[in-house]
């Protein structure tokens, strides 16, 4: 009956895939598109909406109750908006200015309820915290000696650090991370070579290793981490293009498995490079794939076998089933203005 009843249970068992979720798709607004739309990967339509000016990121806590995103603006118009979700619709509850311009990352932490936000071209450091997802006024402004385009903001695994990727210094600022919330002003640096552009960072599962893509250089540097130091191992080619020195490498995940380490190219390669992720935490290329124009974000999704990408320059987001390595492309295209950022939300 025991036996039975355990293949009763595994039959039952379902991976969660793209048809237990929605899309939820952030984009630039510069052609009429309302800026949040949530879609539904198995019709591919729409099924709800937000107005907001270029909603170039978003930020989701843990239960997925509140929504943050990020208004890419200039001119002191930068800002960070907070939004509730009942049943997958979002309404607004608060919005601050950043104190920088172009706001391109936001990050939340659900222990102390703090948002972070790095502004690309106000080169800073934006810390908030929240009550019930209504942003309070700005409790920190870190201003990074110029030049600094701060690109992207994320806590270390261990939770003691937050790290923020700064591209035009081709530095990575390590900030202790305070039981708060807030993080201390002093920090500590991580230098790469000259003209890297550090642009996103993720880590492996176990916390010692970082992996750091470089935007302009068109690489990925993979650091080993002890005690909060990081030691350098590998840099490896990802854009590999001829001729054409101007990399725009954007976005980088490794799979759910933790064996794959994925990477975007835009501009001069316009793919997908998949890179073998070896026992030492060191990677070995693997294949490069050709996708739509100006490949942003990209996500798998939920069950890893599939990834949806955000092709901004041809105003749809591509979807591939992935297995061992290899991306196939189920020819399901989604239509969407200007896609840069992907988030999975919860039917």
């Amino acid at each position: 009956m025991i036996l039975i009843n355990i293949a009763l249970a595994m039959l039952s068992y379902q991976t969660p895939d793209s048809s237990t979720v929605n899309l939820l798709v952030g984009s630039y607004t510069r052609q009429g598109n309302p800026g949040i739309e949530i879609i539904d990967p198995q019709t591919r339509k729409m099924v709800h909406a937000v107005a907001q000016s270029q909603a170039s990121f978003q930020a989701l806590s843990k239960d997925q109750q509140y929504l943050f995103s990020v208004h890419e603006e200039i001119d002191g118009k930068g800002a960070i908006s907070s939004y509730k979700q009942e049943k997958g619709t979002f309404s607004r509850l608060s919005t601050q200015l950043t104190q920088g311009d172009a706001p391109c990352y936001v990050l939340f932490r659900d222990a102390s309820q703090t948002v972070y936000v790095a502004n690309y071209m106000g080169g800073n450091l934006s810390v908030f915290q929240s009550q019930g997802g209504i942003l309070q006024p700005i409790s920190q402004n870190i201003i990074y000696p110029k030049p600094s385009k701060a690109h992207m903001a994320v806590i270390m695994p261990d939770g003691g650090q937050l790290v923020v990727t700064d591209l035009a210094a081709d530095k990575i600022h390590v900030h202790a991370l305070l039981a708060n919330g807030l993080v201390a002003t002093q920090y500590e640096d991580v230098e790469l070579p000259k003209g890297t552009g550090p642009r996103h960072m993720v880590f492996n599962k176990s916390g010692d290793i970082a992996y750091v893509l470089g935007e302009l250089s068109g690489t990925v540097d993979v650091f080993r981490i002890y005690a909060n130091e990081f030691t350098h191992l590998q840099r490896i080619v990802i854009d590999q293009s001829v001729g054409n020195p101007n990399h725009a490498s954007a976005d980088l995940h490794l799979s759910p498995d933790g064996k794959w380490l994925l990477a975007s190219n835009r501009k001069t390669q316009n793919s997908i490079r998949v890179l073998a992720v070896l026992p030492s935490g060191e990677l070995r290329d693997h294949k490069e794939y050709v996708v739509g124009k100006m490949p942003r974000n990209f996500q798998f999704d939920p069950s890893g076998r599939f990834v949806y990408v955000a092709c901004q320059g041809e105003n749809r987001i591509q979807k591939f089933a992935f297995t061992n390595g290899e991306l196939t492309d189920n020819q399901e295209d989604i239509e969407v203005k200007q896609p840069v950022a992907l988030l999975f939300l919860k039917k």
